[in-house]
């Protein structure tokens, strides 16, 4: 009887102790992609201040003059700006930020308005260069592009239901 008993408690404990490890799990990947969010919204934010906001105050075809000069001190401004996205897109392509929160806070914004701002200086750096220095800008313009075509295919799919 007491040895029934010893097993019993035995079970008890190792499935609480198993329980107690799938639950700790469980939280620290919550926190881990709650944190990784939080910190997606903050570098973005950051992109925003120091060079969305900027770009925006800019018109296309203002750009467009400016990027025929590349030694003009509103080209290495304006290259400082997408050298920022550069880097922010950099981090959407290694993992460091996380893809939803960038495709919600930026769909239609990064791949459209700014892209037009910006586009000008890509080119004039992408001439005559054997490296592609905006490679993951490139990459996430790409992904967001695929990411549009399946949101748009599950939103039709659903329609058409």
């Amino acid at each position: 009887m007491m040895d029934t008993v010893s097993l019993v408690i035995a079970i008890i404990s190792a499935v609480l102790a198993v329980a107690s490890a799938g639950f700790s799990c469980f939280t620290y990947f919550r926190n881990v992609i709650h944190d990784r969010r939080r910190d997606t919204l903050d570098a973005y934010n950051t992109l925003q201040n120091e060079a969305f906001d900027k770009l925006n105050m800019m018109m296309p075809a203002n750009i467009r003059e400016i990027a025929e000069n590349p030694r003009s001190d509103s080209y290495k401004t304006i290259s400082g700006y997408v050298a920022r996205i550069e880097h922010f897109c950099a981090g959407v392509n290694l993992g460091i930020y996380d893809r939803k929160t960038v495709y919600t806070l930026a769909n239609g914004y990064l791949d459209k308005a700014i892209l037009s701002r910006i586009n000008p200086i890509i080119e004039k750096k992408h001439r005559n260069a054997e490296k592609d220095y905006y490679e993951n800008i490139h990459k996430v313009l790409a992904w967001m592009q695929k990411e549009s075509e399946k949101q748009k295919k599950k939103l039709d799919k659903k329609n058409k239901q």
